[in-house]
């Protein structure tokens, strides 16, 4: 992690286009190149700005991957207002993680990684770290799960919390560790094998 430095006082106001496109940068080399080897010179030759206009909003690395997650976190918010229902707990599930794992979507194992080097660190940008990696499946646990008690698949003690940690834990060791492909396959089988028993197993009366 970057050493903190002492807060410049503030100049004039960024462009708030300028200030997108920094950040926008910066969480494109986040997925290419990980979090230690980002550095803020080409964060600003890929945003086309001077180090000086980054300088004028952000005192350091830190600061500014802080407010980059923070920017990413919001588009997973975005994104997770998109959940589509199928009719059923199986069908949602499979639709919505098949969605998540399409290539345009997936996030690369150099993002999750710099993510969980960020998360790793007791700061501004560390908290973003992790709340961004918590917020990934955790809208898309809850709505689902509300359809399915209404629908009775599941009961009132159905967990979306386990349920985004479940589908979180296998989805980040299938980018890191296994063959890096969410595709349909991996999510058919992390829906029957692993989710549907966990979320069903009180219904069946498998829980005691």
């Amino acid at each position: 992690m970057t050493t903190p430095t002492s807060a410049k006082p503030p100049g004039r106001p960024m462009d708030v286009h300028r200030e997108a496109a920094l950040l926008d940068a910066a969480l494109e080399l986040l997925s290419e190149v990980g979090y230690e080897r980002l550095t803020l010179t080409a964060v600003c030759e890929r945003a086309k700005a001077s180090t000086k206009t980054m300088y004028r909003r952000w005192a350091n690395k830190d600061e500014l991957m802080a407010a980059a997650l923070r920017r990413a976190a919001l588009r997973v918010v975005d994104q997770s207002a998109d959940v589509t229902a199928t009719g059923s707990l199986r069908g949602d599930l499979l639709h919505n993680l098949a969605s998540a794992g399409e290539p345009h979507v997936q996030p690369s194992a150099k993002y999750i990684s710099g993510l969980l080097v960020a998360a790793s660190d007791d700061s501004g940008v560390g908290r973003m770290a992790k709340e961004l990696v918590r917020l990934h499946h955790a809208r898309m646990a809850e709505t689902v799960l509300g359809w399915a008690r209404e629908r009775g698949e599941v009961g009132e003690d159905a967990d979306p919390v386990l349920l985004a940690d479940l589908t979180r834990a296998a989805t980040l060791h299938q980018i890191l560790v296994g063959d890096g492909q969410v595709d349909a396959a991996f999510v058919e089988r992390l829906v029957d094998r692993v989710l549907l028993p966990v979320l069903t197993s009180r219904q069946s009366g498998g829980a005691r």
